[in-house]
């Protein structure tokens, strides 16, 4: 295709960040700017993409573009390659951090959303990684770039009650970690940033509140909210877990956990049976 040839002429100028909006995407994004590197933002909300671009330019003065897209459906993400490769900008970092959780009994969510959360968790994923990574290899070595996916410490074990999400992170882990070694030498980062809990929108998403804690009406009951809101303030900052993951990357490695509590989580199923693992995994996600 001619295209193609075009794209692996083009000079690898720009920083995808997928889930921009919010987040640890948009906090990526920030420390990305910072460093001046310009960015490709990719989010469903364009207005909020909008807004973080305004005041990136402002702030640190590069080049910001705004790419709204629903990676979870049907051929989003290979249009997006698509219109990367064939229009630019140039790819040279690529963070796959856009994703979605489902909590709950598996039984007890539609199959719709567990084929959206796969879409998304998955598909999207390995598709822009397969589809940017061309471009990338034919860079001389010496020039910094790669692939930076957003997986989580739930990546290390089985989640009862969250079943769908962890086994799709479990997929990003090993993906990233083979990924790693088959580009060793190549000049081509490929890390697997697995942040713990984070005070982020990820836990009010519709499909994490709890069957049963939403009235009727569409409130959320009062102990319930109570409930998360003591949970939260113990999750993990954002901005901080953002700011080791980037760096962790960066340096070249292969797996990044941010704090020692979630480090010292992600190793516990290594060293105990799984069937205990199992068992208390169920009994925290219940509470």
């Amino acid at each position: 295709m001619p295209h193609a040839a075009a794209a692996s002429e083009r000079p690898l100028t720009h920083t995808l960040i997928t889930g921009a909006s919010t987040g640890l995407g948009l906090e990526l994004a920030r420390l990305f700017a910072a460093d001046g590197h310009p960015l490709v933002l990719v989010a469903r909300s364009a207005d909020r993409l909008e807004a973080l671009a305004d005041v990136l330019r402002r702030d640190f003065e590069i080049d910001v573009r705004v790419m709204p897209a629903d990676l979870a459906a049907p051929g989003a993400a290979e249009a997006l390659a698509e219109r990367l490769l064939a229009e630019g900008p140039g790819i040279r970092h690529l963070v796959n951090n856009a994703g979605i959780g489902a909590y709950g009994p598996f039984a007890s969510r539609p199959a719709s959303l567990y084929a959206d959360l796969l879409d998304l968790n998955v598909r999207a994923l390995t598709t822009l990684t397969h589809r940017l990574l061309g471009p990338m290899l034919a860079l001389p070595k010496g020039e910094r770039r790669g692939v930076m996916n957003v997986a989580s410490t739930a990546a290390f074990q089985p989640g009862p009650l969250m079943a769908v999400y962890f086994a799709s992170k479990s997929y990003v882990l090993s993906f990233s970690e083979a990924l790693h070694e088959e580009l060793r030498g190549t000049g081509v980062l490929a890390c697997a940033f697995c942040p713990g809990p984070t005070r982020t929108e990820f836990f009010r998403h519709d499909a994490m509140i709890p069957p049963g804690a939403v009235a009727d009406d569409g409130t959320i009951d009062p102990a319930a909210l109570a409930r998360y809101e003591s949970r939260d303030r113990r999750r993990m900052d954002a901005t901080l877990a953002a700011r080791i993951g980037y760096r962790g990357y960066l340096a070249g490695r292969a797996i990044v956990i941010p704090g020692r509590r979630n480090a010292l989580m992600a190793r516990l199923p290594g060293l105990l049976p799984r069937a205990l693992i199992r068992r208390v995994v169920h009994r925290m996600m219940r509470k």
